[in-house]
């Protein structure tokens, strides 16, 4: 297209002078065409048709293509045999340029296949079996038809879903055709949950943990189990005893089956201790008395403590002095943590004598 340019002249005394110019850059060189020879088949209704491409062998220009188109494209039954085609580039300025390739056009009257497609389920032993005539949909040929096979017949666990089987027909002449149907394998067999009962204890924080194979007492598929899972797996102080757990056993098409275990939680972890010794003065009476959570002086629990005693809360002038008591923690489990601590009994009384 249309380009400006600008001339400078400068004279030797540095003087210059400037103009415009158009310069119009036009392309005259048409491609080069390259065709190519190829052979068409006619599909079952009798026509083929092939694309510019297919004849081209390597057209190519100075610039570039622009376009591209072959003529005829079409062929039917009438074009049986040699065809000349002229395939046509045309550059982006226009030029053209045109060469001819020859299609060759054949018919082979082969038998004329016809699939459908199927559903299959797979046994209680993970298998399933299909016959030729399960596929075919009424295939037919101009002659007769003397065979029908498939390539695949017998499926298992590991075809489960969709399944590509071809179905071939042959005539008697040997012709062959062949269509691809989809046979869909499915597993609607529940796997068989087992469950066993379970004791676990809980640890020093109060928490216990199990999996779903802790629980698990063979469950199975006739293909295979996927997964297993369970409603509940952590358990707390708040759960000691029986728990019953719901174990879901999936097989690899999604089917699902449970069963029922219980779970006994346990604490056998005792109370750990932290006692004070004290000291106690008895009243003008001569008594004084502690409770058991006077020597306690932190006494904690992995779940919770429920109750604490001492051998003797009640002292008087015969306790005078040191005295060993045995305090006694209890868990909600009934577990027992028992030490000894130190209550020192002291009389302060003193009597004023008036002279």
């Amino acid at each position: 297209g249309a380009n400006t340019v600008t001339l400078t002249v400068t004279d030797q005394a540095g003087n210059s002078n400037t103009c415009t110019a158009n310069v119009t850059v036009v392309d005259t060189i048409s491609p080069t065409t390259i065709a190519q020879n190829i052979t068409v088949y006619l599909d079952g209704s009798g026509s083929a048709t092939i694309s510019a491409g297919d004849v081209d062998a390597g057209s190519s220009d100075n610039c570039s293509i622009a376009s591209q188109s072959v003529s005829p494209s079409v062929f039917s039954c009438a074009n049986e045999g040699a065809n000349t085609v002229t395939l046509t580039n045309i550059d982006q300025a226009g030029n053209t340029s045109s060469t001819t390739a020859t299609v060759t056009v054949m018919d082979t009257v082969s038998p004329m296949v016809v699939c459908q497609n199927l559903t299959i389920y797979l046994d209680g032993s993970g298998s399933a079996t299909i016959t030729a005539n399960d596929v075919d949909n009424g295939s037919t040929d101009n002659c007769s038809i003397t065979s029908i096979d498939v390539d695949k017949a017998s499926f298992s666990c590991a075809d489960e879903g969709a399944n590509n089987v071809t179905l071939t027909v042959t005539d008697q002449t040997g012709n062959q055709s062949t269509c691809t149907a989809v046979v869909t394998v499915v597993d609607t067999i529940s796997p068989t949950a087992v469950c066993q009962n379970l004791t676990v204890y809980l640890d020093g924080t109060g928490a216990a943990s199990i999996t779903p194979n802790d629980v698990d007492n063979g469950s199975s598929d006739n293909c295979s189990v996927a997964s297993l899972s369970l409603d509940n797996s952590s358990f707390t102080c708040s759960d000691l005893g029986a728990n019953t757990v719901s174990l879901t056993a999936t097989d690899q098409a999604g089917n699902q089956s449970t069963c029922s275990a219980t779970v006994t939680v346990m604490d056998t972890i005792s109370p750990s201790l932290a006692l004070q010794n004290l000291t106690i003065y008895l009243d003008g009476n001569g008594q004084a008395s502690i409770t058991a959570n006077d020597p306690d002086n932190g006494t904690t629990d992995n779940c919770s403590i429920t109750g604490r005693t001492v051998s003797q809360t009640d002292y008087n002038c015969d306790n005078l002095g040191a005295n060993t008591i045995l305090f006694t923690a209890t868990d909600q489990s009934g577990n027992q943590t028992s030490a000894n601590f130190t209550v020192s009994v002291f009389y302060t009384q003193v009597k004023f004598l008036r002279s």
